[in-house]
């Protein structure tokens, strides 16, 4: 059992003797600063190109151990890159010490379901010292079950122009959206779906007889073993009182169903990021999960930073006139107090 943390109070922390900390929040703009003090419940920050939003993060983080008396051990943080897991450790340890932030699990979400597979994912047939297998490996298993099958298939769908890493990429969108074999081919249309499915399988048990997973199945198998165990999804929601997730505009439907199955019982869910810059809907991310956040969890605060630091006022200008022709978007616009350039 982790502690709860010790001193909230309808939202607001009270200071644990930290003064420090309490200063260099005031460092923070207004916007940053309601980000950082927001702590319990639901929050969406939507951060602009340029708003400071890792400085808001890390500052957020500092001041939930150093002045909310939160234990480090019940913060999740998720990122989509080391390097932004890096940078944030890096960031909290240059506010409170490496020591006081010692305990917060904080990477990507491929590296957090591999450290939770290690130790309970023999409960959905995941073995502890399980191999993940890279893009060279998956692609020669995909080139090896397309052999064997020796589909052909009909010229007008021209399947036999496709090649592997399309049947790959088509596999690890159906695994973004938690679609088993069995699901994937119970819809499948057409000749190339049938390809998709046939490779699929035969993919999935290659996997299987090398003790192995892929990227995408580190995810997919998490998600499965939090929905399937109520044991193992309670034990990680009592760890994880609270979790922050990193450019959110970028996940997909696996991943939200993670977070939202970690973060249901508390609700202490913080996610940072724009709409604006959603660039990877080629590869499985749905904007629409940021948009329908408040959907998601109706009693969410909202805070919203606009002020960049990063350009002059002609650039941002030019990006909102851009930017405002999208009209499925949240409302908001850049300003700076930067020169016109």
């Amino acid at each position: 059992m982790y502690p709860a943390p010790s001193s909230t109070y309808g939202g607001a922390c009270l200071p644990l003797g930290s003064r420090l900390l309490m200063s260099l929040l005031e460092e923070l703009n207004p916007e940053q600063r309601a980000a950082a003090e927001c702590i319990e419940g639901p929050v969406l920050i939507f951060a602009g190109a340029g708003s400071g939003k890792t400085r808001a993060l890390t500052f957020r983080i500092a001041h939930m151990i150093e002045n909310c008396g939160i234990d480090p051990q019940a913060i999740l943080a998720v990122t989509f890159t080391n390097k932004a897991a890096n940078e944030m450790r890096e960031r909290i340890h240059g506010l409170i010490g490496e020591k006081r932030a010692k305990g917060i699990w904080a990477g990507t979400f491929h590296s957090i379901c591999a450290r939770i597979l290690r130790v309970d994912g023999k409960q959905v047939g995941v073995v502890p010292e399980y191999t993940i297998f890279g893009e060279s490996d998956q692609s020669a298993i995909v080139k090896e079950v397309r052999s064997r099958l020796d589909v052909r298939l009909a010229d007008s769908d021209r399947c036999s122009d496709r090649t592997n890493n399309e049947v790959l990429w088509a596999i690890s969108d159906a695994k973004n959206q938690l679609m088993t074999v069995n699901e994937y081919l119970s819809t499948a249309k057409g000749e190339w779906e049938m390809l998709v499915g046939r490779v699929y399988a035969g993919y999935q048990q290659e996997l299987e007889r090398n003790n192995a997973l892929d990227f995408d199945d580190l995810i997919m198998k998490t998600v499965q073993l939090l929905d399937e165990h109520e044991e193992v999804r309670h034990k990680y929601q009592e760890r994880f009182r609270y979790v922050l997730v990193d450019e959110y505009q970028d996940i997909n439907q696996a991943q939200f169903r993670l977070v939202e199955l970690i973060a249901r019982e508390h609700h202490n869910l913080c996610v940072v990021g724009d709409d604006d810059q959603s660039i990877y809907g080629w590869r499985g991310a749905d904007v629409g999960i940021i948009l329908d956040f408040q959907k998601h969890f109706p009693k969410a605060s909202i805070v919203k930073l606009e002020q960049n630091y990063r350009s002059t006022a002609k650039i941002i200008e030019a990006a909102n006139a851009i930017i405002q022709q999208n009209s499925n978007r949240a409302e908001k616009a850049l300003w700076t107090a930067n020169p016109p350039g």
